[in-house]
């Protein structure tokens, strides 16, 4: 036993006392290390994992915050869906309501009633702004789901799963 105890010993005396100190604040047992090289390469990957997993969750808080925006598009576009008089069930998506907007719209602007194609351009106008938004959040996911999914491959690549 008492071998056993010394070759143990032996192995943390070949690590340093400062890379001791980040193994033990990381929850690792020294025990578990041989080298110091082992120990280094160990605590860069779990360094690497730690900022991967802050990354995602600072990720998922800016995707709560953009669902807030969509939830505001939404919201823009069935009011002026109602402005025009469309009727809408609860569960229609934004890209139905803006097809929906846009075939009233091109119905009010062929008409021959001067009013009318006012009310389509300024109608036109609102859902510019509306389209625009709602294509610069969808951009914005697809753009943050990427780099999640980049974030997790390179997180497997650092770990050799």
């Amino acid at each position: 036993m008492a071998d056993i105890s010394s070759i143990s010993n032996q192995k943390q005396n070949n690590i340093s006392s400062s890379t001791k100190v980040k193994l033990e604040s990381l929850g690792i047992n020294i025990s578990t290390v041989s080298s110091e090289s082992e120990a280094q390469s160990l605590i860069d990957k779990l360094k690497a994992a730690k900022a991967g997993t802050q990354q995602q969750v600072e990720q998922k808080q800016e995707s709560t915050s953009r669902s807030t925006s969509e939830a505001d598009t939404l919201a823009d576009a069935k009011s002026l869906a109602n402005k025009m008089g469309l009727v809408l069930n609860n569960d229609t998506s934004v890209d139905e309501i803006l097809s929906q907007i846009s075939t009233k719209i091109r119905e009010l602007s062929t008409s021959e009633n001067p009013s009318e194609r006012q009310m389509a351009q300024a109608y036109q106008a609102q859902l510019s702004t509306i389209s625009n938004s709602y294509n610069s959040i969808q951009s914005s996911q697809q753009n943050m789901y990427s780099a999640m999914n980049m974030m997790s491959i390179n997180n497997k690549y650092s770990l050799n799963l």
